[in-house]
């Protein structure tokens, strides 16, 4: 726990730094300690020289959202395996400091609230920790506090900093009763390595809301996460020009937050009992999911971290050409337009 093993330094930094099939930590180089006493930087702990996406050490699980190398079977996250292969491929993953440099067509996130923080995590997650992102660039900027041994409802370790001010990212800030600004949902306990019947449940909602600090802590969804990044695709009232997602059909973009219809088209899914990995949604009660409270999300079209399709998406959007007798990706919920 002291940088000490055997009488030799044990924490790694720097690039090429992952979990080898032999559960040894490789590559980069040897550090001072570090903070917390960890053995790597969050990057380095959760990446892996392989394509396994799971690291067993004896009884523990370490969960890897980058590969040095193709992953097989990735997490529900998705992988940055794809989006540190260089700029062409900025499109395929979050552009996450200590894996892939500032995406080199987009100089802040698409869809950022035009009056949020400038320069912060809410613009970019390719910034290196500083000032502005109140030492929280990269992973941090999305995992803010970590509860690595607290089971406290705090889903991924998804949390905001608090509304209140002033905004800061003080330990305090942890504190779910006073700051409930968290996502909820039953996560999965391998991480969903891709199965219809063992997976997470994420929380939805169907509540209109168009601030993304109130969304999260009024609603606690998944999607109201990601909206503190991508505001204007959220809402129908953000931002003032009317631009956003729109109120109903037709949409000025994909509803979220939304209610999957169980009528027409949409009554061929049944996430219940056929519950699709590549078009997965969220519930009002993911504790008690039922066909009535299914919810279209975020996670329904894109992953979190990566994958390796454009714009992060489950699916490649090039072969959902309506009319063609195609199945899955857009066809899962809207089945009645292959």
């Amino acid at each position: 726990m002291h940088n000490s093993q055997n009488g030799g330094q044990v924490a790694r930094g720097g690039s090429g730094v992952g979990w080898n099939d032999g559960g040894q930590l490789t590559g980069g180089s040897l550090q001072g300690p570090m903070n917390k006493l960890l053995v790597s930087s969050c990057v380095g702990c959760h990446t892996s020289t392989t394509s396994s996406t799971i690291i067993n050490l004896g009884s523990n699980k370490i969960p890897i959202v980058y590969n040095t190398v193709q992953p097989v079977n990735p997490l529900a996250g998705g992988n940055f395996y794809w989006v540190a292969q260089g700029a062409a491929n900025d499109g395929y993953g979050h552009n996450v400091y200590g894996i892939a440099a500032q995406d080199s067509s987009l100089t802040e996130a698409p869809g950022r609230q035009p009056s949020g923080c400038a320069g912060s995590c809410h613009s970019t997650l390719a910034a290196a920790p500083g000032a502005l992102n109140y030492s929280r660039g990269g992973c941090e900027g999305c995992h803010v506090f970590t509860y690595h041994h607290e089971n406290n409802g705090v889903y991924r370790f998804l949390k905001g900093h608090g509304i209140a001010p002033p905004i800061s990212l003080t330990p305090e800030r942890k504190n779910i009763t006073a700051y409930p600004d968290y996502v909820q949902g039953v996560e999965d306990d391998d991480w969903e390595q891709e199965t219809a019947t063992d997976h997470n449940w994420y929380k939805g909602t169907d509540n209109s809301y168009s601030s993304a600090s109130t969304g999260l802590t009024n609603n606690k969804t998944i999607s109201s996460f990601c909206s503190g990044c991508h505001s204007v695709f959220h809402g129908p009232y953000e931002p003032l020009d009317g631009t956003g997602m729109g109120s109903a059909s037709p949409w000025l973009r994909h509803p979220t937050d939304i209610l999957l219809p169980n009528t027409g088209e949409y009554s061929g899914y049944d996430p219940v009992n056929n519950y699709s990995v590549e078009a997965p949604v969220a519930w009002l009660n993911p504790s008690a999911p039922d066909r009535a409270g299914a919810v279209v999300m975020c996670l329904s079209c894109h992953r979190a971290h990566g994958s390796e399709h454009p714009d992060l998406l489950r699916w490649d959007y090039s072969i959902m050409l309506t009319g063609g007798g195609g199945s899955g990706g857009c066809f899962t919920c809207h089945t009645n337009k292959n």
